[in-house]
């Protein structure tokens, strides 16, 4: 099974790699949004916020591209816009994805989360109060 993962620099990215560390697969590649990531991801975003939706459209061309190229059996996010922008990317272009909503959010799932529940094959929570709907929480992942 070959996974793409993608996640903003910074916590996102830092809880990303954990998980990759709990998944067994054949074959791992990443999107990252920080230049100097860069060197341990395979592909390049620039990063924006969901309130930045114009930033994000221009870049869903890439996203595209970055999917076809990869050929993922599955899409795997912790966030923030840029993951759910190649989450979406994989969407439509048929591929399964999973959104893992920061740990960082024990209140309320994030905003790019609860997009993210409208199109993602399944969206995880690590806080059982969050698990509504869609959401589900399988214990602390991160």
């Amino acid at each position: 099974m070959k996974v793409l993962f993608a996640a903003s620099f910074g916590g996102h990215w830092a809880q990303l790699k954990r998980l990759t560390e709990l998944l067994a697969c054949d074959e791992r590649e990443f999107v990252s949004t920080a230049r100097e990531q860069h060197q341990s991801a395979d592909y390049y975003l620039d990063d924006f916020s969901v309130r930045e939706l114009w930033r994000g459209v221009r870049q869903l061309p890439r996203a595209l591209s970055i999917v076809r190229k990869s050929r993922p059996d599955l899409i795997i996010s912790t966030g923030a816009a840029p993951g759910l922008l190649v989450l979406f990317a994989g969407f439509l272009l048929g591929k399964k994805t999973l959104w893992v909503d920061s740990i960082a959010n024990s209140r309320r799932l994030s905003l790019s989360g609860r997009v993210a529940k409208l199109f993602a094959s399944q969206v995880l929570t690590q806080w059982p109060e969050l698990a509504t709907g869609r959401v589900r929480y399988l214990g602390r992942l991160l």
